[in-house]
């Protein structure tokens, strides 16, 4: 018999948070849940703490799969195969150290069957510091809108934990995940699914709870391979809408998009010699958005593209002790 709804959790490097990850899902009062953990090679004993949870609930047992990857291929590869090992009609990804309220499944595929919806949207709670904060998605009244408010992801949030998507979706080729793009792979999925998503609807509720004080700790000081990855990104992107015929339209968006970005890395970048190499990344369509930035984020382009060392660290600084404030 397929299951209703399959949850997805790539694991690695999750001793500290599996258990309370797994006793979230294990709990919820939904019945009808396929779970899927994927062992990405995790070299601590996070596999053992979910097999000591597993054990706890023996309802749940027979609808548990562990896929061991024999070595590790990172968060994009590590959902592509919880989708080719997961059979449920809706499916939803947990980070393996975030965990969900008890009624999410119950209440967003009571909503999905309701509403006949591709995707089902909630908002989310991010954690950080023994402090909870509310965080809304957004989802248009005009199905029109939706591909242009995924790319744009402003209002629209560019992650795939709070989503319930529709398995037939993940069945598309151009929807399956890149395993070259581990740091924007829910972004890079989320722009293809919402191009063909016909019905998407929202739940004003917070049922996920983001733990930005682990994932704040792995992504503050963007390295090589954030860069790289941002590049292959665009790459794609670009392809993708070239290949819809839809490049013209959305070309402001993505040129913009590029620029934002790029001061992001650059701000949360530690080492003088990545801003210096990359320096003159989409140095060509800088100035047309550049006035379009915050403040700061204009400053930390300008002095890195003049080598001012000591000045562009001082901003970087500044810029970064300014936004952990805010997070």
């Amino acid at each position: 018999m397929i299951p209703k709804v399959s949850i997805l959790v790539p694991v690695y490097n999750a001793s500290n948070y599996i258990e309370r990850c797994a006793h979230s899902l294990f709990q919820q009062t939904f019945e009808d849940i396929e779970y899927i953990f994927v062992n990405d090679s995790t070299p601590d004993d996070s596999i053992e703490k979910l097999q000591k949870t597993i054990e706890q609930y023996p309802c749940r047992k027979d609808n548990v799969k562990i896929i061991n990857h024999e070595t590790n291929k990172g968060a994009s590869a590590s959902r592509q195969t919880g989708i080719d090992n997961s059979t449920g009609n809706y499916i939803l990804f947990v980070d393996n150290d975030d965990w969900i309220n008890t009624d999410m499944i119950a209440t967003m595929y009571k909503k999905a069957i309701e509403e006949n919806a591709d995707i089902v949207v909630c908002d989310y709670i991010v954690e950080k510091n023994n402090n909870s904060e509310y965080r809304m998605d957004y989802v248009s009244d005009n199905n029109r809108d939706y591909f242009r408010d995924m790319l744009e992801n402003k209002l629209c949030v560019g992650y795939l934990w709070n989503k319930m998507i529709h398995r037939i979706f993940f069945e598309l080729s151009d929807c399956r995940f890149n395993e070259n793009l581990n740091i924007v792979d829910d972004f890079f999925a989320l722009i293809r699914i919402y191009y063909y998503v016909k019905k998407c609807v929202k739940i004003d509720t917070a049922f996920y709870h983001y733990n930005k004080q682990n994932s704040y700790a792995q992504t503050a000081s963007k390295t090589k391979i954030h860069y790289e990855n941002v590049i292959l990104f665009y790459e794609l992107l670009e392809e993708f809408l070239k290949e819809k015929e839809l490049y013209e339209k959305y070309i402001n968006i993505v040129e913009f998009s590029k620029v934002s970005i790029k001061s992001e890395l650059f701000i949360k970048t530690h080492s003088y010699q990545l801003r210096k190499q990359y320096a003159w990344l989409f140095r060509e369509i800088e100035m047309k958005y550049i006035s379009q930035l915050r403040f700061g984020e204009k400053l930390i382009l300008f002095f890195s593209h003049y080598r001012m060392y000591f000045i562009t660290r001082i901003t970087q600084r500044l810029l970064v002790w300014k936004n952990r404030k805010n997070i």
